[in-house]
């Protein structure tokens, strides 16, 4: 097999890998600022200077590919899924070209598309996958391989060059699976796509930030990368939240990670807390060799192992820029001149037409006695207030889970309801001038206690007096009566010295639990 070379163009790097049967040969990374502070004149454009650059080090590192995979981010595609009735695939295009009308801020003329579409039996609807560049865009791409004399023969969403790895894992393939990918090092987007029995049916795109961003914004940030994480956290939450509200009827079964171990430790306790399953994918295990890990790294080399590891997925939007046209893919479409070649015998048409009539009235007969004995049932159904006696078993299993989700939601409101109002209002007037709290939450615990947990920062210049503060802030707690009414157990689970800009501040957690 000839070596495949697959080519992620990220918002910070553009990763070039090249493989054979699942090795990788050549690894390049071109940091996309080195593009701006190149040789090269400021009015050149970037691809000139891509162009440049690619025949620079594809030529020191002999690299001759013929072909290319080429990965993109988000920020240059169009990824939605919607749902549709189930169609002729004659009038699909017709369809789909209407209903993606209302996800794009532009003229549908203005991009080149493809789709897929996946029959959910269960619903008895379609899911279609639908993926979109702008015209502009894409031939910007395809005149930088041009001039290399490289074949673009497919341009791939770069979540989905990821999924590559599920298939190698053998993760994902059966089920309702979330695929969560992220990177504490590098500034490259996280991506969060969840598949049914293998088929994308969501994705969002997610941008952790960095910590330049936040000393712009002057919020004190922790050391490391946990502004980041706490971020991912949340979006996880946000686009766990998006999906249940689009998909009711469908419950995430796993959550897979492809992430460094940096945040491993964390996700797997913050996975804990959410109540879901989950598991981690060694990235490593399947490049064969230890390295620094890098996101940008894996999406490249998920684009290079296209034709090593089949997909599922047919989307090519390369194909259609020639077609002019989407296509179904997956689905076949209505042929014409079916019986064109074949010799017809007319007796054998007359039998033909006799089996029909006869199974015909055979299964009449059948149905009309399965209907007469359906009718019965139906007549002895009992009335139920609210409920349509006619709803199909799918129609009437939603009206059951919502039914159960009211009640669970009311259950939550009488049971597990925590009244803020006097814990707020001792804080308040109990804190330290020198004291500042940056996070704070209350939930109760499977146990039916209150569990509140405050963090803070003092700054007093002396950790010695900042320690006394904390401890003064505690003390002030446990003598209000109505705040230890509520929480018996006061106390500090830690005090931190931490260097933050040119200050050196007192990092504190307090926890207080306790029965209402």
């Amino acid at each position: 097999m000839a070596n495949s070379l697959g080519i992620y163009f990220g918002p910070k790097l553009i990763s070039i890998v090249e493989s054979k049967s699942k090795k990788i040969i050549n690894y390049l990374k071109i940091p996309r600022s080195s593009l701006t502070e190149s040789d090269l004149e400021e009015k050149v454009p970037e691809d000139v200077k891509i162009v440049a650059v690619f025949t620079d080090e594809l030529r020191k590192n002999k690299i001759d590919a013929k072909e290319v995979i080429v990965s993109l981010s988000g920020k240059d595609l169009i990824v939605r899924t919607f749902e549709l009735p189930i169609l002729p695939v004659s009038e699909l295009v017709t369809a789909v070209n209407f209903e993606v009308k209302k996800y794009i801020p532009f003229k549908v003329e203005e991009i080149v598309s493809d789709f897929q579409v996946n029959i959910d039996k269960a619903a008895n609807k379609s899911i279609v996958l639908f993926v979109g560049i702008k015209k502009d865009v894409l031939d910007k791409y395809l005149s930088i391989f041009k001039q290399l004399g490289i074949k673009v023969t497919n341009i791939e969403y770069s979540a989905f060059s990821i999924l590559r790895f599920l298939k190698l894992s053998n993760i994902g393939n059966k089920g309702v699976v979330a695929l969560v990918s992220a990177d504490s090092h590098e500034e490259d987007e996280a991506n969060f796509t969840v598949l049914d029995n293998g088929f994308p049916v969501f994705s969002r795109d997610i941008s952790l930030g960095s910590t330049e961003e936040a000393a712009k914004t002057g919020e004190l940030a922790e050391s490391g990368s946990s502004g980041a994480l706490e971020k991912l956290k949340t979006e996880i939450r946000v686009s766990l939240d998006f999906f249940h509200r689009k998909f009711p009827m469908k419950k995430i079964e796993n959550v897979v990670f492809i992430t460094d171990e940096s945040y491993r430790y964390d996700l797997e306790f913050f996975m804990k807390e959410m109540e879901l399953p989950f598991a981690f994918i060694d990235i490593f295990k399947y490049i064969g060799k230890a390295q620094f890990f890098s996101l940008s790294f894996i999406k490249g080399y998920g684009a290079s192992l296209a034709k090593t590891v089949v997909s599922a997925l047919k989307l090519n939007l390369t194909s259609q820029k020639t077609k002019g046209k989407p296509v179904v893919s997956g689905l076949k479409a209505e042929g014409s001149g079916f019986l064109g070649g074949i010799k017809v015998d007319l007796r054998i048409i007359i039998l033909g037409i006799l089996i029909c009539v006869g199974v015909t009235v055979l299964n009449l007969s059948r149905i009309a006695a399965k209907q007469k004995e359906v009718d019965t049932i139906i007549s002895a159904r009992p009335v139920i207030k609210g409920v349509n006696p006619e709803l199909s078993p799918e129609e009437l299993a939603k009206v059951s889970a919502d039914y159960k989700n009211k009640i669970s939601s009311i259950d939550n409101l009488l049971k597990k309801q925590a009244y803020l109002t006097t814990p707020l209002e001792v804080i308040a007037k109990s804190i330290p001038e020198d004291m500042s709290l940056k996070d704070f939450s209350l939930q109760k615990t499977k146990d039916n206690k209150n569990e509140l947990n405050m963090k803070g920062i003092v700054y007093l210049g002396d950790s010695e007096k900042e320690l006394n503060l904390v401890n003064t802030f505690v003390a002030k707690l446990r003598e209000n009566p109505n705040f230890s009414k509520l929480f018996k157990d006061i106390r500090i689970i830690s005090v931190e010295q931490r260097e933050t800009g040119k200050a050196t501040v007192s990092n504190f957690n307090i926890s207080c639990s306790g029965t209402r």
